[in-house]
């Protein structure tokens, strides 16, 4: 037994990872921080990757019993990890996936935070691997990048999100959110030791706002605490806002950053899910706050030649331009001198920010309400690899499986109808969110921090009632977005921005952008190598360019895949199989 020494890997140009090897190779794997210890006749190693935020307290609970070499965020989980063994996970605050071997046992512990904001794969392949990021995995050779018909089921059915536990790769998996497991004498456990639950909280409406209030203010107090150097992303929306508004609080000359793209202020068009430009907002806060601001813009060349980088950040096909967009985004931030952006990111899908918390087509619907294009997923793929009854059924079991994890305790139907579409979203919708969050900003070097992710966060305002998270309260029968959010912090912030209603992050409008993809797509079909034609139906993608989409009858996936980000999504999935040689296997 005995751990190697620190070895380049292929995550990105200048990460370097550890590697563990176990019994002749048994388990491999790489992270970004490594601490050793020897106590008690045991030597334990940890592989740790994130951030605690409540790590006062843990040091003065630890401190009675043992010494510190470094006060790491490593070390301090480790010790409590000895001290406290899977239970320690109940003390920690925090964003983080980690590994710990004891090497005296022979035995492999793995955790992840409870909202899975930080990744942790694995295969069980001859070997044993795991990794924080995918195409580490590949260094092992039994590690081979290939799909099945469950993986074209989750790509184009479930896409870009996928399964809690799986991913695009057969045969690769993730350690779920809020679970932890053991590999063992060649046995691997996998136990749940936090989800959201259903409870009753007895508070008032006035009570619940000072209870949001405290609780986001001491969030943020929490992730602005360190010496590195820290801004604010600054959209004009009431989630950004306020982080910028506390931040602005603690932190002396605050930066913020904004994005836009060119020519958006001509081409921009509002609609339902997009219906207000962040520029005018913006201006409002600054005149309030007068942040050091930086407003940064991108082109549409910019977009297009970062859509292969961000899958390859990923490791898989993504949201397309919105992926693209926020890694040149944290790039330039990262290139300006900045080390941590404040991000509001996790707010809407546990405070009711979606269309699809109140408008009832869309609370009642019998599938994923923000992934509703059953017919174009169907229709786009190769009924001869994947059947459209295969495909449906897919679709939703994945649907059904995740509700029977929702525990209920009202008879008001809307209620219950609520409650499922707020786990559903922080289930699939948030995940796919923080895990694009995530890759983003290992590839880019910016440390993304999001307060609304903390699990007392969501531990409490899941149970909140859901006429109070719509403002369906004294009289009033139109809902608001994030009502409870609004009113905790109507004092402090411009009127204008705490009714602003939610407009999501911003894509380009240029047309050029679309005809660039459609030109793009075609190439694709016009050459018979691309991969991507052996799994679509090359007919209803040619019926896609000639209706200009109007065959994809709803958005592909949330607010901002429509047809452009459908195209641009079809083209990451034929990068994809290229760059990573992914094998067919139906």
């Amino acid at each position: 037994m005995c751990i190697s020494s620190m070895t380049k890997t292929l995550t990105d140009k200048n990460a370097l990872s550890r590697k563990i090897y176990i019994n002749n190779n048994t388990a491999i794997g790489s992270t970004s921080d490594t601490f050793l210890r020897s106590i008690n006749n045991n030597t334990y190693v940890i592989f740790f990757y994130g951030e605690l935020y409540n790590k006062e307290e843990i040091k003065e609970d630890l401190s009675k019993k043992y010494e510190f070499i470094n006060e790491s965020d490593a070390e301090l989980v480790l010790l409590s990890y000895i001290e406290y063994n899977e239970n320690a996970l109940n003390i920690f605050n925090g964003i983080y996936s980690f590994v710990i071997l004891n090497t005296d046992k022979d035995k492999l512990f793995f955790a992840r935070d409870r909202l899975g904001v930080k990744p942790l794969y694995f295969s069980k392949v001859q070997d044993f691997v795991f990794s924080t990021e995918i195409k580490a995995m590949f260094k092992h050779p039994n590690v081979i990048a290939k799909i099945g018909k469950e993986e074209i089921c989750e790509i184009f059915g479930l896409g870009p999100a996928h399964t809690l536990g799986k991913t695009f790769f057969k045969d690769i998996y993730e350690i779920l959110p809020g679970h932890y497991a053991t590999y063992e004498n060649s046995v691997f456990e996998e136990f749940k030791y936090w989800d959201l639950e259903t409870r009753n909280i007895n508070d008032n409406i006035d009570e619940e706002i000072a209870k949001v209030k405290e609780l986001v203010i001491d969030s943020l107090k929490r992730e602005v605490k360190t010496d590195k150097k820290i801004c604010s992303m600054l959209s004009g929306g009431i989630d950004s806002s306020i982080l910028t508004y506390l931040a602005h609080n603690e932190i002396k000359d605050l930066n913020t950053f904004s994005i836009d793209f060119e020519d958006n202020n001509v081409n921009f068009k509002g609609s339902f899910y997009q219906p207000t430009k962040d520029s005018d907002y913006i201006t409002i806060m600054l005149e309030h706050f007068k942040t050091n601001h930086t407003n940064l813009y991108f082109n549409t060349s910019e977009i297009l030649s970062n859509l292969k980088e961000a899958m390859l950040a990923r490791d898989m096909p993504g949201m397309a331009d919105v992926d693209s967009s926020i890694l040149i985004f944290l790039k330039k931030i990262k290139e300006i001198g900045f080390d941590i952006a404040l991000s509001g990111e996790c707010s809407d899908e546990i405070f009711g920010g979606y269309p699809w918390y109140y408008k009832e087509h869309l609370t009642h619907s019998i599938n994923f309400p923000f992934s509703r294009a059953i017919s174009a997923r169907t229709n786009i793929v190769n009924n001869a690899i994947v059947s459209k009854e295969f495909l449906q059924n897919y679709i939703q079991e994945a649907y059904n499986k995740t509700c029977s994890n929702i525990v209920y305790n009202s008879h008001d139907l809307k209620e219950n109808m609520f409650r499922k579409t707020c786990y559903n979203t922080i289930k699939w919708f948030m995940n796919t969110l923080i895990e694009r969050t995530d890759r983003m900003c290992v590839f880019s070097g910016l440390d993304v921090r999001i307060p609304y992710a903390d699990y007392r966060i969501f531990e409490y305002v899941y149970n909140i009632p859901y006429k109070h998270k719509l403002g369906l309260v004294n009289g009033n029968e139109i809902p608001i977005e994030k009502y409870i959010l609004r009113k905790a912090f109507e004092n402090e912030l411009p009127k204008e921005i705490i009714n602003r209603k939610k407009s999501p992050f911003p894509k380009t409008y240029d047309p050029l952008y679309t005809s660039a993809l459609e030109n793009l797509i075609k190439e694709l079909i016009n050459n018979s190598t691309s991969p991507l034609l052996e799994i679509i139906n090359i007919k209803y993608l040619y019926e896609m360019l000639e209706t200009k989409g109007d065959n994809l009858k709803e958005n592909w996936f949330g607010q901002l895949m429509t047809y452009p980000q459908t195209l641009a999504y079809l083209l990451q999935i034929n990068m994809w199989l290229e760059e990573y040689n992914v094998l067919l296997e139906v």
